[in-house]
C-alpha cells in the first residue's frame, strides 16, 4: 500500500512548537496524511503522550542539536545527548536502533548540516523537501547532489504551529501500517518526498531573523 508520512513535526514539548498531539493528530487526518514523526527538539517527552488507537502511524522520533547541526533519529524512545559531533550522534541514533534523517540540509538560515558532515555520517536519508525552508533557499542543485551521493530522499513539514502540518510529507510503499515498515521503505530508498506549499513567510520569519541576528552576533 501507498502512505504519505510527514517525517518533522514539532509538538508543544519543542519550546518554539504551539502543537499539541492530539491537534497534530486532528489535522494529519484533515490533511489526508496516513501518520507523522515527533520530532521534538533534544527531548522525547511527547512520546509518553502517543495514544495508542490514532488512526495514524506515529513515529516516535527527536531532532537533536550536535555540533555541526541538527539531527533526526527516528524510531529513538530516550533522549540523546545534545551538542555531540554530528557523527557521534549518528552513532548513538543506531545504537538506539534508531534510523538516521538529515533535516533541511545546508540551509544557511537554519542549524543544518554541510555536505562534508552528510557525508561523514552517511545518513539513512536526507530531507530535501522541508516546507519551513523558503522555496528561494530550495537549490535544485543541493537535490540533485543528494540524489548523486545515494541517499533517500524525505519530506517533512517542520511544522511548529499546526496549519504547517502536511505541507511537506514522503510518500512509500509499505506492507503494513507501522514504524517498522517506515523504516524499511526508507532504508530500501523507496521513497517520493513531496512539498504541497511552503510555509508562509509570515510563519517563518521570526525565526529566520532571529537565525539572522545570532550570526551577527558570533561576527
Amino acid at each position: 500500500m501507498r502512505i504519505k508520512i510527514d517525517l518533522h513535526v514539532h509538538t508543544v514539548y519543542s519550546r518554539d512548537s504551539r502543537i499539541t498531539i492530539d491537534k497534530a493528530i486532528k489535522v494529519a487526518k484533515k490533511v489526508g496524511l496516513d501518520g507523522f514523526a515527533i520530532t521534538d527538539h533534544d527531548t522525547t517527552e511527547a512520546h509518553k503522550k502517543i495514544p495508542k488507537n490514532s488512526g495514524l502511524i506515529i513515529i516516535p522520533g527527536i531532532e537533536i542539536t550536535t555540533r555541526e547541526g541538527h539531527l533526526i533519529g527516528l524510531g529513538v524512545s530516550e533522549p540523546i545527548k545534545p551538542g555531540l559531533s554530528a557523527l557521534e550522534t549518528a552513532e548513538k541514533i543506531r545504537e538506539a536502533g534508531g534510523i538516521v534523517i538529515v533535516p533541511h540540509p545546508m540551509n544557511p538560515l537554519k542549524n543544518s548540516l554541510g555536505i562534508d558532515a552528510i557525508r561523514e555520517i552517511n545518513p539513512d536519508g536526507v530531507e530535501t523537501f522541508n516546507a519551513s525552508t523558503p522555496n528561494i533557499l530550495h537549490v535544485k542543485k543541493i537535490e540533485d547532489l543528494i540524489e548523486e551521493m545515494g541517499y533517500t530522499k524525505t519530506g517533512g513539514s517542520d511544522a511548529h504551529i499546526p496549519s504547517s502540518i502536511g505541507k511537506a510529507y514522503t510518500i512509500m510503499d509499505v506492507r503494513g501500517e507501522n514504524p517498522e515498515e517506515v523504516f524499511r521503505s526508507i532504508k530500501r530508498g523507496k521513497t517520493i518526498p513531496v512539498k504541497e506549499e511552503e510555509t508562509s513567510l509570515k510563519e517563518v520569519l521570526p525565526k529566520i531573523l532571529l537565525k539572522i541576528k545570532t550570526k551577527i552576533l558570533r561576527l
